[in-house]
């Protein structure tokens, strides 16, 4: 790998989660106050210590030669992660280290990033300027503490979550039945503090960590008003702008203390809600852990953070981890309705308790 520039002042923070340690140091402290904005919470801050398990180094400077990018991609096979997400190139590898050509997104400009197995660092440069590609080091730390915690003992769900009095609040549904309505309704109407609009990660001692992800949420519960003529329209924010909506923080990692199954109900009334307590999550269970693009997107692939590579399906959940957890199931008649729908009344059984804890 090739030397920083020694010219850097540098600017360096360490951030802690699920008991691992990432350094990540940059001579810029937009770079770093952005990434914090997107890990902090889940993750803690701590200051410079030693014993960190991984170092991620960023810096700026000219995008490579347009012919040596183009030869690169032209000539190997190039990794392309779900959901639009990075395109990598391996340019060479062997003895430890590894040198990839990426575009966070298509037609955006090349980064370059080297990995250092044995000094356990990874170097981005980041082409001069371009907003878009700053966006590599929040993915990289991403894909530091995930690739490690879900061989670690914890379990990735697809599903929105909030806290309620230090106690996390799961919300299970399908693609597009409702998990983001409820989460956001609850932050704004509970006082709930938001943990995740998609994707969390549950582990030892029924610990909930909120996954930063971009937040898709239906117009009307952000304008107050939907679009006529139109099907259900949704505006997406970054998790900064999400923050910035809430105008509060994330919660970071809390306990779980309740799971609202959300479900289409043909025979519900389309504005009462019907809840009904459950003991069996088996079906929501599958539901929720068949995230295989989500496991790609968040695992090592090429090992850029020296971490272990994806370990294919997820494994069923252990029964301690929401056995006796209170849950309940809520039917909705017509789904188009959740944005407005008395939902917390029909709740709050389940809920109650969290609340006056």
């Amino acid at each position: 790998m090739s030397a920083p520039r020694k010219s850097w002042t540098e600017s360096d923070v360490d951030l802690l989660l699920g008991g691992f340690r990432l350094r990540l140091v940059s001579e810029s402290r937009k770079l770093l106050e952005h990434v914090t904005s997107v890990m902090v919470p889940p993750c803690e801050t701590a200051g410079h210590l030693p014993g960190a398990d991984w170092t991620v180094m960023v810096e700026e400077a000219d995008e490579p030669d347009p012919d040596e990018v183009d030869a690169v991609f032209s000539d190997r096979p190039v990794v392309v992660l779900p959901y639009g997400g990075p395109q990598l190139a391996v340019v060479a590898a062997g003895d430890g280290t590894l040198r990839a050509m990426g575009h966070y997104r298509p037609e955006v400009a090349t980064a370059v990033i080297e990995v250092d197995m044995a000094g356990r660092t990874t170097r981005v440069v980041l082409p001069a300027g371009d907003e878009m590609s700053i966006r590599w080091a929040d993915w990289l730390v991403r894909v530091f503490f995930a690739s490690r915690m879900l061989v670690s003992g914890w379990h990735m769900l697809h599903a929105s979550a909030v806290a309620v009095n230090g106690s996390a609040v799961l919300f299970l549904a399908e693609q597009g039945g409702g998990k983001s309505t409820l989460a956001h309704r609850a932050c704004t109407e509970l006082g709930a503090a938001f943990l995740a609009d998609d994707l969390v990660l549950l582990g030892p001692g029924r610990t909930v960590v909120g996954w930063p992800t971009r937040v898709s949420l239906p117009e009307e519960l952000v304008t107050g008003t939907a679009a006529a003529g139109v099907g259900r329209r949704r505006i997406v924010f970054s998790p900064a702008d999400y923050r910035a909506l809430l105008n509060g923080e994330r919660s970071s990692p809390v306990p779980l203390g309740a799971v609202v199954i959300v479900a289409p109900g043909a025979d519900a009334d389309a504005y009462a809600p019907a809840v009904e307590r459950v003991d069996s999550l088996r079906y929501e269970e599958t539901v929720a852990l068949d995230i295989p693009a989500q496991r790609l997107h968040t695992s090592d692939l090429l090992g850029l953070t020296g971490g272990p590579r994806p370990a294919g399906r997820s494994v069923p959940l252990p029964r301690e981890l929401l056995g006796g957890v209170p849950t309940a199931c809520l039917r909705i008649g017509d789904l188009r309705t959740l944005p407005h729908v008395p939902v917390w009344e029909a709740l709050s059984e389940l809920l109650a308790p969290l609340a006056a804890s």
